[in-house]
């Protein structure tokens, strides 16, 4: 059977893929879906995306890969990612041939209280669509569900990574358009959880 893994070229989604390619036998079909939104960065995580994906066929055994996109740049409202991801999730399974598993980079430490019930909203929100494959005899029976970095702080995701993974992998939120690309902004939440991870374990990050 193939394990979905949805990647978005984070450093907690490639935390994720590293841990699953070097500590799994399974079969993987790795996704990104690029979101473009007034953010702005589906550039950058394309960018890493490519990087990182480079670096793991290099270094690690197969895996196959796809993309889609959803492109919400002229609306003035960023839509909410987890769902966005449950959409295409759904589609990227049902294309995928015995894939039973959908692997998701999240982390228990960024969830407050609130947030605690995004995994439990994003399988709903994917059932719900899977459900309608069924009715056509379509799918698996059994969909499972893989947070396989879930139980680390951000540290331990850091630390989990080669440094040359590391480098490529992007967390900023708000990248900032510079002549021939792009910065961090240095100020998103993702950006200050970076530079205090990089400072406490004194590594470039």
């Amino acid at each position: 059977m193939t394990t979905l893994v949805m990647f978005s070229g984070g450093l907690d989604s490639t935390a994720m893929l590293y841990k699953l390619l070097t500590g799994s036998a399974d079969e993987l079909h790795v996704h990104h879906v690029h979101l473009r939104n007034r953010d702005g960065r589906a550039r950058a995580e394309s960018d890493a995306v490519a990087a990182v994906l480079a670096w793991c066929r290099a270094h690690c055994r197969p895996f196959s890969f796809s993309e889609s996109a959803l492109d919400f740049e002229s609306l003035r409202a960023i839509p909410i990612d987890y769902l966005a991801v449950a959409y295409a999730a759904c589609q990227v399974a049902i294309d995928v041939p015995r894939c039973n598993r959908i692997a998701i980079g999240t982390l228990a430490v960024d969830l407050d209280e609130v947030k605690r019930k995004v995994t439990q909203k994003q399988r709903r929100v994917f059932d719900a669509m899977y459900a309608c494959y069924r009715e056509r005899k379509l799918g698996e029976p059994v969909i499972e569900w893989l947070y396989p970095v879930y139980e680390l702080t951000k540290a331990q995701v850091a630390q989990s990574l080669p440094a040359e993974l590391r480098a490529v992998a992007w967390s900023c939120r708000r990248p900032v358009p510079v002549e021939g690309g792009y910065r961090i902004c240095g100020e998103c939440k993702p950006c200050r959880k970076r530079a205090e991870v990089s400072a406490q374990l004194q590594i470039a990050l």
